[in-house]
């Protein structure tokens, strides 16, 4: 897609969709991901805000759900090194901030600290790992917070 992510149809998908009976979410392993570094060092310990996953302009081809893992990495930790950390993995270093979660058409998904599916949102973050089930596009992650790093250097001197 020009704007957004938006993944192919996996070649696996089965003819038939069958969806878990208890979550009513498609029951399928097939998912894609992409790990997205957060701007000015991450947000500080008061943690994420909110979370708006956006699917505007994806009516035919929105995921059918999305999870966010997040990850807090020193400094000395590069992005390769976050990023070869596979989903899955039990390592300690990614932890769940949003669960998995029905997504709609065309529209801006808003997730706060107090929604249900919304969980450590108090936590420090610098890195989030967006899941999309079983595959679909999104035209926009958005993560807010307070930046971790002073941004007196962004100011215009008055």
């Amino acid at each position: 897609m020009g704007d957004g992510w938006e993944t192919a149809r996996n070649p696996k998908r089965p003819p038939i969709v069958v969806k878990d009976p208890v979550t009513g979410l498609v029951d399928s392993p097939l998912m894609d991901w992409a790990v997205l570094k957060l701007g000015c060092g991450g947000t500080d310990n008061n943690g994420v805000t909110r979370i708006i996953l956006d699917t505007k302009h994806f009516k035919g081809n929105f995921p059918e759900s999305v999870m966010i893992e997040a990850c807090c990495a020193s400094s000395n930790v590069t992005d390769e090194m976050v990023c070869s950390v596979l989903p899955g993995d039990d390592d300690g270093s990614w932890f769940p901030l949003l669960k998995r979660t029905k997504m709609g058409p065309d529209r801006e998904h808003e997730f706060l600290p107090s929604s249900p599916d919304s969980v450590n949102f108090d936590r420090n973050i610098t890195h989030v790992r967006v899941h999309i089930y079983p595959d679909g596009g999104l035209s926009r992650v958005r993560v807010y917070g307070k930046p971790a790093n002073d941004l007196s250097m962004f100011k215009k001197n008055e």
